[in-house]
């Protein structure tokens, strides 16, 4: 029915909990740090301590869970469109990696992680991993065991851990939080406090440990129009359309006075049939 029960381990106690808001469940699972509850065709997410359930649910187990033709496992819901489609070609508007080696995408309001070949497959809607987080997310990037996420002139920060917490009092103004006016894409690498930060044809770097931070003198890049922008401990990708490029560190990047050869997003990251 709606009772649970839970042991702890430390205490070798049984605990009953009552959760009328969940209701009854044909079985429940953890994936992907959520927590799911299924009945019938139909599941919810739910708080794993409350039992509370987010706006949006039931949701169909064929949009997500079982391969069914034209939905579920690597086709994503329907309604999403080629936004869900891993390998639509579409661009990214945002890529970053956590401090655990988690790499995410985003695009048309959905996230995809690509730290496994096998979650690629997966687009899943932004509010599903970052609570209240709501259309296209123009850049990302990672420092502190928070998570970046910008749209538009507003910044939102989120506590990595179990799941993503938004920080109290935010979102907030871009300028006031990093000192600059708008981001097409941004970057920290692995242990550093740096932030790059590009806008058109320029990238500027941006202490973070600095308060209030600014933003030093523009920089060129050897490119303009980027999408999103990415440093991990194998070099920096910059993305562009349906391809990116790879520099082998930061200083490459800044020195090159041409972009570095294309390669395919979909074939690359999202192993994609060419």
């Amino acid at each position: 029915g709606d009772e649970v029960f839970s042991f702890d381990l430390e205490l070798r106690v049984t605990k009953k909990h009552t959760w009328p808001g969940l209701g009854p469940c044909d079985a429940a699972l953890r994936w992907l740090e959520r927590h799911y509850c299924l009945r019938g065709s139909d599941f919810h997410l739910f708080n794993p301590r409350t039992g509370e359930v987010p706006a949006g649910y039931p949701r169909d187990l064929r949009d997500y869970f079982i391969p069914c033709p034209g939905r579920g496992h690597g086709h994503g819901n329907a309604s999403w469109g080629n936004a869900g489609d891993r390998c639509s070609g579409l661009p990214f508007q945002a890529i970053t990696s956590d401090d655990s080696g988690r790499i995410y995408a985003f695009r048309g309001g959905l996230s995809f992680r690509l730290d496994s070949w096998q979650d690629g497959w997966h687009a899943w809607p932004q509010g599903h991993s970052w609570p209240g987080l709501e259309g296209d997310v123009d850049a990302a990037f990672v420092w502190g065991k928070h998570m970046y996420l910008i749209q538009g002139s507003q910044v939102s920060i989120y506590r990595s851990g179990r799941g993503h917490q938004l920080v109290e009092g935010y979102p907030r103004a871009l300028q006031e939080e990093l000192g600059v006016p708008a981001v097409d894409a941004a970057f920290t690498c692995p242990g550093s406090a740096e932030l790059y930060v590009i806008a058109g044809d320029h990238v500027r770097r941006v202490d973070l440990t600095q308060s209030p931070r600014r933003a030093g003198e523009p920089l060129p890049l050897p490119h303009d129009g980027v999408d999103g922008a990415m440093c991990t401990s194998e070099g920096v990708l910059v993305l562009r359309g349906d391809r990116y490029h790879r520099y082998g560190s930061v200083a490459e990047l800044l020195a090159a006075r041409l972009p570095a050869p294309p390669r395919s997003i979909a074939a690359d990251l999202f192993r994609c049939p060419q």
